[in-house]
């Protein structure tokens, strides 16, 4: 099966290393605070060691793009408790009204990586629902 590629986001950044992290379907919990699970611990733990510092202590700032055209700002951080990477909960909400975001939405996710930007690279996640095919039953 082919990685699935953003389609339906017009706006984000040109360039940089573009990969596929996790494709779900949305949960209550998730809607309180998005788990990235999937490939998202792998590639995020190979991220410079400031950014990884940053994620631990007060969580790093990133956009996050939507479609058609959403850029919203907010913090991933990690949970220590139960060792895994979360986006904070407030900004996620937005993301949510914006993007129209419901349980039982197929979501995929992308991280988007500029290294040659700023002392550490730029960071950023595109997330998009994930079309219904009626012959896969909403499969990608």
């Amino acid at each position: 099966m082919a990685t699935p590629q953003p389609n339906q986001i017009q706006h984000y950044p040109i360039g940089g290393e573009l990969e596929h992290l996790f494709t779900e379907t949305m949960t209550q919990d998730g809607m309180l605070g998005l788990v990235l699970v999937g490939d998202s611990k792998s590639f995020l733990t190979t991220l410079p060691k400031p950014m990884l510092d940053e994620i631990g202590i007060k969580g790093l700032e990133i956009e996050i793009y939507t479609p058609p055209r959403n850029k919203i700002w907010v913090a991933i951080y990690y949970d220590r408790a139960v060792k895994n990477f979360r986006l904070e909960k407030i900004a996620w909400a937005e993301v949510l009204v914006k993007s129209d975001f419901k349980v039982g939405d197929k979501i995929a996710c992308w991280s988007l990586y500029h290294a040659d930007l700023g002392p550490n690279g730029i960071l950023a996640l595109l997330i998009e629902k994930v079309p219904i095919d009626i012959n896969n039953e909403g499969g990608v």
